[in-house]
């Protein structure tokens, strides 16, 4: 298992530790303060596992599918997503 933080991608320089990304097995997930938010399976596609918003963890998802090469990001492209059970 590898853990490290998320690096940030817009005009910040860091999301100071609050955002990690989680790589276990060819599964990446990532964890936006204390919550894990969504992952990416083993065949590349983005899972949505919490439901919730807020501007910090959408800065934190748009980062994480810019950093692996998701299409996506914004609050109505997550909004349209289906979330699923862990």
């Amino acid at each position: 298992m590898k853990i490290y933080d998320l690096p940030c991608f817009d005009h910040r320089k860091s999301f100071n530790g609050k955002a990690t990304v989680i790589e276990d097995n060819g599964i990446k997930k990532l964890k936006s303060y204390e919550t894990i938010v969504c992952k990416i399976n083993k065949n590349g596609k983005l899972i949505k596992l919490w439901d919730g918003y807020s501007a910090t963890t959408m800065r934190h998802i748009n980062s994480f599918v810019k950093l692996f090469d998701i299409d996506g990001g914004g609050k109505k492209w997550w909004d349209d997503l289906k979330c699923i059970n862990r």
